[in-house]
């Protein structure tokens, strides 16, 4: 049985408001991803909470992110887009504002969870709609581009912004600015989006089964990778990984017979969402070798302050941010696959120079981390336009899902790598090296599993068919 609700299809009058809500909130939930790193010192310091703890505040954002990616997905598809996007905009505004005024470390913690939640809701739905809103090109890619930028935006915003909200206001308006904002953005898209349109068939029930099996499957092994990168390979940390993995082994098999699977197998079997979730994830260990192992080399080798390491390492989302505007204008002129292989060689080059270059001075180093950051909008853009793209209306917000759950699992894993190999005695050039190599695997998966010629998208009510390079 198909799902009862489509995503709304209606033509799109109101293109630019439109896309300027789905960037907002993507936005608004990923702000605080980076801002609350900044709070951590003035939360420790109220709270008289130990460091140990203290990672618990970024680590409940990003577990619950991770783990409901999926269930989220199935859920926009199931229930509507729009009403999706309201409500998760409602839950982070919710959750932002009980971190902000959590009297003790427990209700701060349940903040961050509600947002780490909310943003799960919210990522794939945006971006599910940003495809069946505009199903036709120069806006299709155009909207990506957007959304891209609100992304990298956003990172930028909150490693700068939480900082200096922090020192003139304190830890607590990190979170307190941003709530009245997530609300009125809940209201926008209330107000502007498009409303979801109902199929006639009943309403399909959600895989309760699938969804326990992928969420905490999910949760297992991102926190276990997490363990591993924090207190090395012992039973202890592997726990919970491998009980992860086998949640996961024991998904596929239940998917397979279940009436109404959760993932359903046309959307896993397409080539170009296995593309990019394979480029996609490549890209995030990458970026682990980057920001996580290069703010150790630089406190390490340069003898740098946590927070000055975090200024050299600015420049990475400023060449994102910079590369998602003409990221669109690339990918329709020349198509997504030579676009992103191209972005990718150059993510593996200029890793492989971050490398050899880390006893140089630091004027040669944000150079080099600029022009990685580069690789960032085209890589995003592209993949979002293909992976997304290819799908059926109806499943668009779960193929959204298994996109950005290969950047949470990816990462999560090659962090944990990657320190369990410094932490064996490898260097920080072999251990970027490495990051340097996956990169580079991943243009050549590239170009073997994706189409060199898309297949027509599915046609959506409000157009014809979308023919792509």
């Amino acid at each position: 049985m198909e799902s009862q609700t489509i995503p709304a299809v209606r033509p799109v009058t109101r293109r630019w408001s439109t896309a300027l809500v789905l960037a907002g909130a993507m936005f608004l939930v990923l702000f605080d991803s980076l801002a609350v790193a900044t709070a951590l010192p003035g939360i420790s310091a109220e709270f008289g909470v130990p460091p140990a703890k203290l990672q618990w505040v970024v680590t409940a954002y990003s577990l619950s992110i991770g783990g409901f990616l999926v269930l989220g997905g199935r859920v926009c598809d199931l229930w509507g887009r729009r009403r999706v996007i309201v409500a998760s905009l409602g839950l982070s505004a919710a959750g932002l504002l009980l971190s902000g005024v959590a009297p003790t470390l427990a209700p701060l913690l349940a903040g961050r969870a509600m947002q780490g939640v909310g943003a799960a809701f919210a990522i794939p739905a945006a971006l599910a709609s940003a495809a069946t809103f505009f199903p036709d090109e120069p806006w299709r890619s155009r909207v990506f581009s957007v959304v891209a930028a609100a992304a990298n935006t956003a990172g930028v915003a909150g490693a700068v912004g939480g900082g200096l909200i922090t020192s003139f206001l304190g830890w607590r308006w990190v979170f307190l600015i941003v709530t009245p904002i997530a609300a009125l953005c809940a209201v926008a898209a209330r107000l502007l989006l498009p409303a979801d349109e109902r199929a006639a068939a009943p309403r399909e029930r959600v895989d309760i089964t699938g969804a326990v099996l992928a969420t905490g499957g999910l949760l297992a092994v991102i926190y276990g990778a997490t363990q591993v990168g924090e207190h090395g390979a012992g039973p202890l940390s592997l726990a919970p990984l491998v009980a992860g993995l086998l949640m996961l082994g024991v998904l596929v098999q239940w998917e397979r017979r279940a009436a109404n699977p959760l993932i359903k197998p046309s959307v896993v079997r397409s080539r170009r969402l296995i593309a990019s979730c394979l480029a996609f994830g490549a890209h995030s260990a990458a970026y682990a070798a980057v920001v996580v192992v290069g703010s150790l080399q630089l406190q390490d080798v340069h003898r740098l302050s946590a927070a000055q390491a975090g200024l050299v390492l600015a420049p990475v989302l400023l060449g994102a941010l910079i590369s998602s505007a003409p990221a669109g204008q690339l990918v329709r002129r020349f198509g997504s696959r030579p676009v992103v292989a191209c972005a990718l060689l150059l993510c593996s080059l200029t890793l492989g120079l971050v490398a050899v270059s880390s006893h140089a001075s630091l004027g040669l180093l944000v150079v080099c981390l600029t022009a990685w950051g580069l690789s960032a909008g085209p890589i995003y853009v592209g993949l979002t336009r293909e992976c997304i793209g290819d799908a059926a209306p109806a499943d668009r917000g779960m193929a959204s899902a298994l996109f950005e759950s290969t950047t949470h699992v990816g990462g999560a894993i090659s962090v944990a790598v990657f320190l369990t190999l410094l932490g064996t005695g490898a260097g920080y050039r072999t251990t970027q090296l490495i990051g340097a190599a996956v990169s580079g695997a991943a243009v050549v998966s590239t170009l073997l599993i994706m189409p060199r010629r898309p297949a027509p998208e599915p046609a959506d009510r409000n157009g014809p068919p979308v023919t792509g390079r």
